[in-house]
């Protein structure tokens, strides 16, 4: 039998052409969306960027959250906060300098039992799944098929959360409060408490790295990522140039759009919209239940957050192939995919309890000054260590 051998330039060749396809794609599917659905194509256009970034920054929220109790690694914590620090400082100048408001456009939710709870949850499912909602789509483009299994389980999960949701409104949702820290204590004290948090929680991921307390040492090395000549030089870019990347972009999308970024809700809606074709009626369900908004299931497509999700599978396709990086990548074993669909259900349906994701919930809802931000967020933490002890004993 013959054997075909393809020259390696021609594989290359074939990667940049297929990006090339995909960018011209994207972009006339933006400019069709401009006069149809002006506010998917600015969603799409962030997704793009967004998926784009994380793919070439390698920036991934599960292993911000794991690896501190996993590897003792804060790399990627450090790197959360420098997005956080970003967005915070972004949405505080859109609130001021332009006609979108934190108070009305943020992501300021009830905090309560429903949070914590949400938190953990969400926390297990993501270390055990091996990424976070964000970074199964990203995967997704890079051609990794076990989070195929994760998508599956994220649509399962934000099924039963979607229906399950009124049961948790009677008990916690209703009963707690939605606070915003500026209006608690006043814009100087909430910005200062704000980004003392912020400073406090990465002083203390170098400590627990083990690293001498020389901050100004430390930042120094730290600008030097910053300079084009270091990273470019590099096969991806330092993730804090991912995290400084993705809290602009999330302020000019807020600046923008006047909401901050956020993704649950787009694959929950998804979800939704999947129900209706095999003839469930997703709007009586709780959190769909509103018929201003959606008249049919078909109206759940259009949902900007849904083209957002899409958006972000598009930019890091593009960026792998750009790059040469597209394959195929298949799962070790049955068990890694059977891990990946149980975290995907946890994270979906947690994500509707919690009312928001490691971006909606944490990123954007801390960003907006809301205190249901940083409990999701410390929440997280406690369902990544219960997640990583379950994840060594499973797989070592």
């Amino acid at each position: 039998m013959l054997k075909v051998i393809v020259p390696v330039k021609k594989i290359i060749s074939r990667q940049e052409t297929a990006a090339l396809a995909v960018i011209l794609v994207f972009l006339g599917a933006v400019f069709f969306l401009r006069s149809s659905h002006a506010e998917a194509a600015v969603t799409a256009s962030f997704g793009f960027y967004a998926g784009y970034v994380m793919q070439r920054s390698r920036f991934c929220f599960a292993g911000a959250f794991r690896d501190p109790f996993l590897i003792k690694n804060t790399a990627l914590a450090r790197a959360v906060l420098l997005a956080l620090f970003v967005t915070t400082t972004g949405f505080t100048a859109v609130n001021f300098l332009s006609t979108s408001h934190l108070l009305t456009g943020g992501k300021i939710y009830p905090v309560g039992i429903h949070t914590v709870v949400g938190g953990v949850l969400f926390g297990f499912g993501m270390v055990i799944a091996g990424n976070c909602l964000s970074g199964c789509l990203v995967r997704l483009g890079e051609g990794y098929l076990m989070q195929w299994a994760t998508l599956a389980g994220l649509i399962g999960g934000s099924i039963a959360g979607s229906g399950n949701l009124g049961w948790w409104n009677e008990l916690s949702i209703a009963r707690s409060p939605a606070v915003f820290l500026p209006g608690l204590t006043g814009w100087p004290l909430a910005l200062l408490l704000q980004y003392a948090l912020i400073g406090g929680l990465y002083c203390f991921a170098l400590v627990l790295e083990h690293r001498p307390p020389n901050l100004r040492r430390h930042f120094v090395q730290a600008l030097e990522q910053f300079k084009p000549a270091a990273w470019f030089r590099q096969r991806y870019w330092p993730y804090l140039v991912g995290a400084a990347a993705l809290g602009l972009g999330n302020t000019l999308l807020f600046y923008q759009w006047g909401r901050p970024w956020g993704l649950s809700g787009g694959i929950a809606h998804f979800a939704g919209w999947l129900c209706g074709l095999i003839g469930l009626n997703p709007l009586k369900w709780p959190y769909f239940n509103n018929p201003y908004f959606y008249q049919t299931s078909q109206y759940l497509l259009n949902h900007p957050l849904v083209y957002l999700a899409a958006a972000m599978i598009c930019g890091s396709l593009f960026a792998c192939l750009r790059h040469r990086e597209f394959r195929i990548r298949r799962p070790r074993s049955a068990k890694y995919m059977l891990s990946a669909l149980c975290g995907g259900l946890l994270m979906g349906y947690s994500a509707r309890i919690a009312m928001g994701c490691n971006i909606g919930g944490f990123l954007s809802g801390a960003g907006s000054f809301s205190l249901h931000g940083w409990v999701l967020g410390f929440a997280f933490l406690g369902g990544a260590y219960l997640g990583g002890k379950i994840l060594v004993r499973s797989f070592t």
